[in-house]
């Protein structure tokens, strides 16, 4: 009950920010900002895209299901455990899908990294942080759609990748790869083995130093336009520090504080 009622108020003050954020941007000449505030437009007019409307009832179908699931999985968690926390090492833990889903993506998130990728037409996406696949589902979505670009996916637990893999199977979706593997450790090889990234969406670590570390190691990769998506800036009061930090950075032509979720247009 409590966590209805918590992503209840999130959803609300999500739609809120993100209203205010693509009137601003509405005024805004540059191209970069008016996909921007479209994105954010069409988000906050879900389902209005038809497409979206037939993906989405799907992938919910398969959330709905993991949250009811009393199975359990074991699995390596290099994300961080607490709210305090500076930085975290591996931990092996026992938790049952339903507590496991609970970190995925909620809809409204979910649906504007669809968007997103559908009004900027990316080539190479990158997601920091698979989970259970439902994020990955629907940014797959919007390449299935545009009928162009690939998504790299990393997850750090093995068990939660294959599972992961199955889900975006059993949804038909192919544009998709999964890593497995510690991000410090699979995220060099995939950038220097892929062209430049042009979107990407960071989650699943919450650390403020690992996710300033992840940006720095993205930058000489990314395209000379590309949309960068920061998760759970509000984790902490290090994770706002390292928003902050993030969103005065070189390049930043356009950062949108969603409150939970920074969004950044970066030009090389």
């Amino acid at each position: 009950m409590l966590h209805t009622l918590a992503l209840f108020f999130h959803r609300l003050v999500f739609r809120r920010q993100a209203r205010w954020a693509s009137q601003r941007l509405r005024h805004d000449e540059d191209e970069g900002a008016q996909k921007l505030a479209a994105a954010l437009a069409d988000m906050i007019a879900f389902p209005a895209e038809p497409p979206l409307a037939a993906w989405s009832e799907r992938i919910e179908v398969l959330r709905e299901g993991l949250g009811q699931s009393k199975e359990a999985v074991a699995f390596t968690d290099f994300g961080a455990q607490g709210r305090m926390q500076a930085a975290t090492a591996a931990q092996q833990v026992t938790r049952t899908l339903a507590s496991v889903n609970r970190g995925s993506a909620p809809r409204h998130e979910a649906v504007l990294l669809y968007h997103l990728i559908r009004r900027f037409q990316p080539t190479q996406c990158l997601e920091l942080g698979t989970c259970l696949g439902i994020s990955a589902a629907y940014q797959a979505a919007a390449l299935a759609e545009n009928r162009a670009g690939h998504l790299v996916s990393l997850e750090g637990g093995a068990a939660l990748a294959d599972r992961a893999r199955r889900h975006l199977a059993d949804l038909g979706l192919a544009r998709v790869e999964i890593v497995t593997g510690r991000f410090y450790d699979t995220l060099p090889d995939v950038l220097a083995s892929r062209s430049a990234i042009d979107f990407a969406f960071i989650d699943g670590h919450h650390n403020p130093e690992a996710t300033l570390r992840y940006a720095e190691q993205l930058r000489p990769h990314l395209a000379d336009t590309a949309v960068l998506v920061f998760d759970d800036i509000a984790w902490s009061f290090g994770m706002r520090r390292a928003w902050h930090r993030l969103r005065r950075q070189q390049g930043v032509v356009h950062a949108v504080d969603l409150l939970t979720v920074g969004l950044l247009v970066v030009h090389r």
